[in-house]
């Protein structure tokens, strides 16, 4: 069945087959963001995510097994492409290079799409993509370099939702951090590319009335309570776990970091901006491309705990340095990386491209 050309304008299939995560959190912001625009939206996820009754609110939200047997899934995508077509979507968007795999095949009737937050991890498996968006320049220049064409490779950026004014902050007792305490946030998974352990050994080298709270979990949080005891600053650093919703943490801290290697974008730079906060940073790729040096953040290069430090003793000794910074990226923030300008250029793209 053809799908109307009309009624599929303001349609759209996502497939996201994501745990829990940034880019989760910002899937759930876009849907509930262009469904405030008129879009009607049908999204096809895993079982039991943590967000599903949150994206429903939204979204016609189905439930799949993304089974990997190659039998399993042509019949998995064709329930997909059958249910996409029977809701009446021209077009589909997926979420990392996974759900490329669930894309139905484009035609007259279906654009196809593939956003990614990530660096491409190679074009095997992208046979039913039209177009890629990467959320940052670099990852279209790789996907570029790779052989991507570069009239369908495409730049669109991240939102965040500005903080309430009612927001109240996380208590600080509660997480034995004294009131006087400056506080440094850095949010992440803990692996090796984040770069936790920089922001403990940068810590190490700060007066006693600055604390750290860690933001996250995976694989190598034990790795890095053990270092806080070796170098003595157990005490100041705080392990506080993954938190669906960061926002009164954000609040209740002074400098956020984020010392990681290898970061695609720094969806936390957007984040500190938005609560107000200096943002102290290594020069990855996402982070270099957001930040102006001096102007709307503090850089230094990936892996110098030398430099993390001295910059987090700079904001420290110079609170009005630490204001600029904050006044520069509002305008930052509110310039390129508003909802509505992000929504503007996925509809662009989406509805209006070649007409």
């Amino acid at each position: 069945m053809a799908t109307d050309p009309v009624s599929a304008q303001r349609k759209l299939a996502h497939i996201h087959l994501g745990v829990d995560g940034g880019a989760e959190k910002f899937f759930v912001r876009l849907s509930r963001a262009l469904a405030k625009r008129g879009v009607e939206q049908i999204a096809f996820i895993r079982h039991d995510r943590s967000w599903r009754d949150e994206l429903a609110e939204y979204c016609d939200v189905r439930e799949l097994k993304f089974s990997r047997s190659h039998f399993k899934r042509h019949f998995v995508r064709w329930g997909i492409t059958r249910d996409i077509r029977h809701f009446g979507a021209g077009a589909t968007l997926g979420w990392m290079s996974p759900a490329s795999k669930w894309l139905p095949k484009p035609g007259p009737d279906m654009r196809t799409f593939l956003r990614l937050g990530d660096f491409p991890d190679g074009f095997h498996t992208y046979g039913n993509v039209q177009d890629l968006i990467g959320n940052t320049p670099e990852i279209i220049r790789q996907a570029v370099e790779a052989g991507w064409p570069q009239e369908c490779a495409h730049v669109i950026s991240n939102f965040v939702d500005p903080l309430p004014d009612t927001l109240a902050p996380a208590n600080r007792a509660q997480f034995d951090t004294p009131d006087e305490a400056t506080v440094l946030i850095a949010l992440g998974r803990f692996v090796e590319r984040k770069r936790f352990d920089l922001l403990i050994k940068a810590l190490a080298r700060l007066p006693e009335t600055v604390h750290a709270w860690l933001i996250g979990d995976g694989d190598l949080q034990e790795d890095m309570r053990r270092l806080a005891r070796e170098l003595g600053v157990e005490n100041r650093t705080h392990f506080l776990g993954w938190q669906r919703d960061p926002s009164p943490f954000l609040k209740a801290a002074d400098i956020l970091v984020c010392p990681t290697d290898d970061e695609p974008l720094g969806n936390v730079v957007l984040e500190g901006w938005n609560a107000g906060l200096p943002v102290v940073a290594t020069a990855s790729p996402g982070p270099s491309w957001l930040i102006e040096h001096g102007k709307t953040g503090l850089l230094s290069e990936c892996g110098d705990q030398d430099g993390l430090a001295r910059h987090l003793l700079q904001l420290l000794d110079n609170p009005a340095e630490a204001e600029r910074l904050v006044t520069a990226s509002a305008a930052r923030l509110n310039e390129g990386y508003s909802e509505e300008g992000i929504c503007a250029q996925y509809e662009t793209l989406i509805w209006n491209r070649g007409g």
